[in-house]
């Protein structure tokens, strides 16, 4: 079957832009799962779902955004499917702070994160670690930006409160 140069041009197009967005897309599905073959076939499932769907894209502009949101939702399908507990990957904390008092930091982190729910550790990492504005992350879970806002602002309440006090450190049970 003979395709048309519009056809040729379109899977081009798509094939530049999942270059551009793949360490990207990579790096969204690991910190999800914490298994590198896990991630690969998160990407690869996305990537597929992108492609069968891209006509649908209206605009091209919105890409990035738009196969984040596909990302997300094969991730959370993944994890729902496997049941994994999802680490947090603190490779990205960048302090001054004594090699201990370090470990100890990322120790309460992850304890923290690990334990919520994953709408709230998809908030945080599109928020914090990618940098989405409020208005991106309403986009890419499609939902208002003023429910982003407040579930934003309301997990943010629980990993202060939990850190506050240093985690368990206290001998206090978490709650």
């Amino acid at each position: 079957m003979f395709k048309s140069e519009k056809q040729k041009n379109r899977e081009q197009l798509f094939e530049t832009l999942i270059k551009q967005e793949q360490k990207k897309l990579y790096r969204v599905a690991y910190s999800y799962v914490k298994n590198e073959q896990s991630a690969l076939d998160i990407v690869q499932d996305t990537v597929i779902k992108a492609y069968k769907s891209f006509d649908r894209l209206k605009n091209i502009d919105f890409f990035s955004t738009w196969i984040t949101r596909i990302l997300i939702n094969t991730a959370l399908d993944h994890i729902k499917k496997s049941k994994d507990i999802i680490p947090l990957d603190v490779g990205w904390l960048n302090t001054q702070i004594v090699e201990e008092n370090l470990t100890v930091l990322v120790m309460d982190i992850e304890e923290v994160f690990g334990k919520l729910k994953a709408n709230q550790k998809t908030l945080l990492l599109l928020r914090f670690y990618y940098g989405y504005s409020i208005p991106e992350i309403a986009d890419i879970l499609e939902k208002p930006e003023g429910t982003v806002k407040s579930q934003l602002h309301r997990t943010l309440q629980i990993v202060k409160k939990k850190l506050a006090h240093g985690g368990d450190v206290y001998g206090e049970a978490a709650r």
